[in-house]
């Protein structure tokens, strides 16, 4: 940590180039970016760790490593738009895994439920944190189309405007060519028909599955996985926007190919096409 302690102390905070490039090269997905658009990943990187707190909970030890991983996936997003989009954040907490947090809902009887939810990450409203779990962030050696740090930090980008609905605000600097109308029916179009193959895929599942048998999760993967991105999109427009976001910056084709207005409306948003060399 002695460097993220001199970072926080310095006028004008750096990574140190080796961390910078090991880092780099645990996301394969940073490597379309050129010499010039890195340069800038990193001083956005930088100056979001200045500007907003990063804690590790649960005797979490945070580590340089873990800081600018958590940085710089979070600053991807707004590579060529402003960290004004993370105003609405205090900062980030990292646990070393899920973290149990309490959910609630009302039913259309009006009947509370209640339980406990494990969670690899949240995005807290109303000007609250990003909440990670380390284990679910660190890179594996075999590349995933989920990322949870962009994720969340969609999420954040969504409730700038308040409860997340899958339309982030737009910018008149740097969103002038989007159409509000044209984002509403296209990712309305898109979550519709993506939330109807997933309901299509679960009643191909046994009716006892049971994640913890190893035969129903091999099915549930072989189903699932001609879907674009993890079902989990088709919860709500708000995650439907934050799992495109993820497969965006990481595994884009699927996308491209199966919702191409999505991708192009996300191109634009992002003002990145990470499918172009």
């Amino acid at each position: 940590m002695q460097w993220l302690r001199q970072l926080l102390q310095r006028h004008r905070p750096q990574i140190p180039e080796p961390l910078w490039r090991d880092c780099v090269a645990r996301l394969p997905f940073l490597h379309r970016l050129t010499t010039q658009e890195l340069a800038r990943l990193k001083q956005l990187s930088e100056r979001l760790l200045a500007a907003k707190s990063m804690t590790g909970a649960a005797d979490l030890e945070l580590t340089d490593e873990i800081a600018a991983l958590v940085a710089m996936q979070a600053a991807l997003l707004v590579l060529n738009l402003t960290l004004d989009l993370y105003r609405d954040m205090t900062g980030v907490v990292v646990y070393p895994a899920a973290f149990i947090v309490p959910q609630k809902i009302t039913d259309h009887s009006g009947v509370v439920h209640e339980w406990r939810e494990p969670l690899a990450g949240e995005a807290v409203q109303a000007g609250g944190a990003v909440i990670l779990s380390w284990e679910d962030v660190e890179p594996g050696p075999v590349p995933s189309s989920r990322n949870v740090v962009i994720h969340e930090f969609a999420h954040k980008i969504d409730m700038l405007r308040g409860h997340p609905n899958g339309y982030p605000p737009f910018l008149a600097a740097y969103h002038r060519g989007l159409d509000a109308r044209r984002w509403q029916q296209a990712f309305s179009a898109a979550y519709d028909d993506f939330t109807r193959r997933v309901d299509a895929l679960d009643r191909r599942l046994p009716h006892d599955y049971d994640d913890d048998n190893p035969e129903h999760a091999a099915r549930y993967d072989t189903l699932f996985d001609v879907l674009p991105m993890d079902p989990y999109g088709a919860t709500n427009p708000a995650e439907f926007f934050a799992v495109a976001s993820e497969v965006f910056f990481v595994q884009p084709q699927p996308l491209a190919s199966d919702y191409p207005e999505v991708y192009r409306l996300l191109a634009q948003y992002y003002r990145q096409d990470p499918l172009q060399p």
